[in-house]
């Protein structure tokens, strides 16, 4: 797990995990902007190469993003091939879907 905040600084995490059929699941905690995403998107980007080609990133605990955000997880997508987004809460999936990138991040 990679933690990041302090002080004025957006707090996040970053944990990864292979579910019961061996799918890497990434699961992204908190909240990602400018303050934190450099940091959290070099962590993702370490779990997400060792996932051979496809990923899922569990966006359960996420609470906030911003266009950072939206930077590191098409990074991700660069790293792993197919990216799969699971569990975005309504403001995270109407972020996504305004973007136009739900053809590259995959809401399921």
């Amino acid at each position: 797990m990679a933690f990041v905040g302090h002080g004025a600084t957006a707090l996040g995490s970053v944990e990864a995990e292979r579910d019961g059929s061996g799918i890497h699941v990434v699961t992204l905690v908190g909240e990602i902007d400018i303050s934190n995403a450099d940091t959290l998107g070099r962590a993702l980007d370490r779990f997400v190469d060792d996932a051979n080609g496809w990923v899922v990133i569990d966006l359960a605990g996420l609470e906030f993003m911003d266009s950072s955000g939206i930077a590191m997880l098409l990074r991700a997508v660069g790293h792993a091939g197919s990216v799969e987004i699971r569990n975005a809460s309504s403001v995270v999936r109407r972020i996504i879907e305004c973007t136009g990138l739900t053809d590259i991040l995959r809401i399921t």
